[in-house]
């Protein structure tokens, strides 16, 4: 256990984006699709691999390497959609689980296969963080927490202000009087695994310069996913960001009552709390 530092807090705002990210991906999908995909935190780690693969492998700078990353995870989704997940589409969400860890265990053995099991790290230039009020900052967590921001009111604004996310939202609270309305359903199924697929690349990428890539990573980071979005209300964009913050700041800060190896078990005690008590979320339907 250790003495409270603002120093947590700041490390709790940058796990915070992290999972505020995954989760806003996937409560995006579940919204539309109604189901948990399993496979998104390898949709997360793919972003990260690939990215790691253009700039240690070929050596683009890590900034190139991750937008280039980001740009194939969106399509990837789309395609694995297109190659697994719509042959079931019709059937109940217990089945689209199961063929989701399917599809996640697949991809998983795939990173393995193409970049080893060891763990990996992108080549960037070690630095000192400079101190700032106490507090310890390094240039990366900036760019983690500026770039979630950007991305996160970029997808709300995309929610708010356009035809394609109103259309998005109205699916999400009742596809079957939205296709009655007009709404063309099967062309927001593919919007909607664009975007989740690019949220899922961008946080996957940020997720391993944060710390080391491995093929696990995204598998690891989906039970805080998992804690924000059942926190925020399973479907709800704004109460899966809200999640991601709490879930970010309660796992840096519990390192002040109890030993800093049990942060990870934050998330998954909030999950089991959320569904017990908190089943519809934090907001319930208000935000959606």
């Amino acid at each position: 256990m250790a003495a409270f530092d603002l120093q947590f807090v700041w490390f709790g705002l940058v796990s915070g984006s992290l999972i505020a990210l995954g989760a806003l991906g996937l409560t995006l999908i579940f919204g539309i699709l109604d189901f948990i995909n399993i496979a998104y935190g390898e949709y997360m780690a793919l972003g990260a691999f690939v990215a790691f693969g253009l700039n240690d492998q070929l050596g683009l700078p890590v900034a190139v390497s991750g937008a280039l990353a980001v740009l194939a995870v969106g399509p990837l989704a789309v395609t694995l959609d297109k190659a697994v997940f719509q042959h079931f589409r019709d059937r109940s969400a217990i089945v689209l689980l199961v063929v989701s860890i399917g599809l996640s265990f697949i991809l998983r053995n795939l990173i393995r296969i193409v970049w080893g099991s060891g763990s990996k790290r992108f080549d960037v230039p070690i630095e000192e963080a400079p101190t700032y009020f106490g507090v310890q900052i390094l240039g990366d967590q900036v760019a983690i927490v500026g770039l979630s921001l950007l991305v996160l009111g970029g997808v709300f604004v995309l929610l708010q202000r356009t035809d394609i996310g109103i259309a998005m939202r109205a699916a999400s609270d009742d596809a079957d009087l939205a296709r009655i309305r007009g709404v063309d359903t099967e062309r927001l199924v593919l919007y909607v695994w664009l975007v989740g697929g690019v949220v899922a690349g961008i946080a996957g990428v940020m997720l391993g310069l944060d710390g080391q890539l491995r093929p696990t990573m995204g598998f690891l980071a989906l039970i805080p996913i998992f804690a924000a979005v059942i926190l925020g209300g399973i479907g709800d964009p704004v109460g899966a960001v809200v999640g991601g913050y709490v879930i970010g700041l309660l796992q840096e800060l519990s390192v002040v009552v109890i030993p800093a190896e049990y942060k990870p078990l934050v998330g998954l005690v909030v999950l089991v709390v959320g569904l017990l008590t908190r089943p519809d979320g934090l907001f319930g339907e208000a935000t959606r």
